[in-house]
């Protein structure tokens, strides 16, 4: 009997077999040869009905192919009608390969996809090894503008349990990249899409760039895809068609109090606000106003303009300013003006100028001596890149922003032995973390934070400023003084809408103060809970945090709320 029509009258045996029975059956195999290579199961268990064990039979049989019997499969099957089935495999001969002739492939390709004759040589004949190699191999081609690429084994010869071959590689017609047209109500500049995904007029067909294009497209903040994108074939070109929206980006967030002043009574606005404009020339920038007000005479003003692909190339400009005044004591201001190089999708590097300038506010005469006036100026390179699944609450990908720079202070201050001191300075900044999926709906968030001042002369009003939501959670907003500091935190997210989410999270920190006569360090930590939840007027925050610094007690008097309310539009 033909072996193929034995097989299939071994299937049809086992579903006329198996016809209507009920209650669970084990299936115990026997095999016609001892097997060395692998250990096949000798029963299976919990079959309830024939397409069961059809499934696992094959999972045995496929076992057995990958392994180089190729001519493994099902002889024989018993009837249905106890609780144990007998069934009968042939193994068949174990093939190996006399030869595996790469053909017409050119050496480049084969050098890039690593193939040599001589790995195959007398070696088992792998299904999912060869597999492997001709998805290698078209991949290879998908990527080099042939997307019709083909590749199959040709001038087969089988000599008892030896097999030699020959690779068919036909690459099929070239593709060019011609046109990218954009479909929906969208207003935003066409260059600035092309550049952010990468598309370039007449370069080869690419399927791997082409597979990036949701991801990409979903870094975008203010664009939102309305179905996937498409890719249309003519002779020699592809056209590739993509459906979008605009998203709400940009946002506002304010908290204001009114309030008297306890020295002179007068009234004192006191808040927290924040404007954040996306896309608001439909060139893709940024425009970021903050004002902080939390405490008595203390206020910080940010702001940022960011450009990217100027003039339609991948160079942007980013100009970020920031003013601190902390009560009476001191004042603080940087300029930073970089010039990025994009990348595409979500990634940048950046070159600097830097200016820091450090202020005492006062008399002169009862100024602190861990203060003084001060002009750094500063040279530095940057990196970025980002891939989330999801920018506004992501379960999955990393995250990684860096920057070093280096230059001179001046020491400016009146106070004898101080002014005209200069020095030479350096800085590092790092912000890196890491989404965990979970489960369907949760997530781990791994997040390091770090900042190193190296100067032999540090005053307190130049250093870091940490503590509050965007650092170490559980203490005031930029409480702590800090020359140099690491932050770790992980944090436990359970996702409850695209933008909701329940949180609990514990901050560690570690941080060095050399701005006192005496160097300061300590390890404070900070724990707690919150909610991110989405409304039709925006995203409201509500956070409940716990510190602890210097070996004091954990107390709940002093516990710290910080919530806030983003409304998009």
């Amino acid at each position: 009997m033909n072996y193929t029509i034995k097989i299939c009258a071994a299937v049809l045996a086992l579903v006329a077999s198996a016809t209507g029975v009920r209650g669970q059956k084990v299936l115990a195999l026997n095999y016609d040869t001892i097997v060395e290579a692998f250990e096949p199961p000798l029963y299976l268990n919990d079959v309830t009905d024939s397409l069961t064990a059809l499934i696992q039979l094959k999972s045995v049989t496929d076992k057995f192919q990958a392994a180089g019997f190729l001519t493994a499969g099902i002889d024989s099957i018993a009837p249905f009608r106890s609780d144990t089935v007998e069934v009968q495999i042939y193994t068949g001969p174990k093939f190996k390969w006399a030869l595996l002739n790469s053909g017409n492939i050119p050496e480049e390709t084969l050098s890039i996809i690593g193939f040599r004759e001589e790995l195959y040589f007398q070696e088992s004949l792998n299904t999912k090894q060869i597999q492997r190699l001709f998805k290698k191999l078209l991949d290879q081609a998908e990527n080099s503008g042939y997307p019709f690429a083909q590749v199959y084994l040709d001038s087969v010869q089988i000599d008892k349990d030896q097999i030699k071959a020959t690779l068919n590689y036909q690459k099929g017609d070239f593709v060019e990249i011609d046109s990218l047209i954009i479909k929906g109500e969208l207003s935003t500049n066409r260059r600035y899409i092309e550049n952010f995904i990468g598309f370039k007029k007449g370069r080869p067909y690419n399927q791997s760039d082409l597979r990036n294009i949701p991801t990409r497209l979903k870094e975008i903040q203010f664009i939102q895809t309305i179905k996937p994108y498409e890719v249309g074939m003519r002779p020699g070109v592809a056209d590739i068609y993509l459906y979008l929206k605009p998203r709400k980006a940009s946002n506002f967030d304010g908290i204001l109090g009114v309030l008297p002043d306890p020295v002179t009574g007068d009234i004192l606005f006191t808040g927290d606000v924040k404007l954040n404009l996306m896309n608001a020339l439909k060139r893709g920038e940024t425009i970021k106003l903050q004002w902080q007000r939390l405490q008595t005479q203390t206020s910080q003003l940010d702001i940022q303009f960011k450009y990217p692909f100027l003039f339609n190339t991948p160079l942007g400009i980013d100009f970020k300013f920031n003013l601190y005044r902390r009560d009476t004591t001191f004042s603080q201001n940087r300029l930073n003006v970089g010039l990025e190089y994009y990348f595409p999708g979500d990634k940048r590097v950046k070159v600097f100028y830097e200016n820091q300038g450090a202020n005492v506010i006062g008399n002169s005469d009862f100024v602190s001596p861990d203060l003084a006036d001060s002009q750094t100026n500063l040279f530095g390179i940057g990196a970025y890149v980002s891939d989330l699944d999801y920018r506004f609450n992501p379960r999955n990908g990393y995250y990684l922003e860096t920057t070093a720079a280096t230059g001179q202070k001046e020491i400016t201050s009146q106070v004898e032995g101080e002014a005209n001191q200069k020095s030479d300075i350096y800085n590092f900044n790092l912000d890196a973390g890491y989404f965990l999926p979970l489960f369907k709906r949760s997530a781990l968030h791994f997040r390091m934070q770090g900042g190193m001042f190296l100067n032999e002369n540090m005053f307190r009003n130049e250093i870091y400023r940490i503590g509050g939501l965007k650092t170490l959670r559980g203490f005031d907003e930029q409480a702590i003084f800090a020359s140099s500091f690491a932050i770790g935190t992980i944090e436990y997210r359970f996702i409850l809408e695209q933008n909701s989410n329940l949180f609990v999270f514990f901050d560690q920190a570690y941080y060095e103060d050399e701005s006192t006569e005496e160097k300061l360090s300590d390890t404070p930590f900070g724990f707690g809970a919150g909610v991110n939840f989405e409304t039709n007027a925006g995203v409201f925050s509500l956070t409940y945090a716990l510190g602890r610094q210097f070996d004091n007690d954990v107390s709940f008097r002093g516990g710290k709320i910080h919530f806030g309310f983003i409304s998009f539009f």
